[in-house]
């Protein structure tokens, strides 16, 4: 009986090992497979975040030409800005020039006037002509 048990045990432990063996190459396939599923993954994941990476390109490019827009519509406001700072002194200084110019006008007039009383006193007619027009 002893040596059946012993037989059985034998056997079984051969067809066990048999199976093991089996079973070990069955885990390394599978082990392969996953590696595969994994690599194939990897790939699908590295070009979805290249493709990302294309589309932040993209948005960046975008927000650089909206900020040169905004420069440019800042830059058209700091200029009309100046010019509503500056368009009081502007006038006054026009201002001014146009004052300066009626004085030197207004003292050439003076002075004609001032001689033409003066001829007046010698000539009748030159008198006569300053009464008409109330300049005498």
């Amino acid at each position: 009986m002893k040596k059946i048990l012993l037989i059985l045990l034998l056997l079984q432990s051969i067809i066990f090992a048999n199976q093991t063996d089996v079973i070990l190459e069955e885990i390394k396939q599978l082990r392969i497979d996953t590696n595969k599923r994994f690599e194939v993954m990897q790939k699908n994941m590295d070009k979805r975040f290249d493709q990302v990476d294309k589309r932040f390109e993209q948005v960046d490019r975008r927000f650089e030409q909206v900020d040169k827009r905004f420069d440019t519509v800042f830059n058209i406001l700091y200029i009309l800005m100046g010019l509503v700072f500056a368009s009081p002194f502007i006038a006054i200084y026009l201002r001014d020039k146009k004052e300066e110019s009626d004085r030197k006008n207004f003292d050439i007039v003076k002075g004609l006037l001032y001689t033409m009383r003066e001829l007046a006193q010698d000539d009748e007619k030159i008198a006569r002509s300053l009464r008409a027009s109330n300049l005498m």
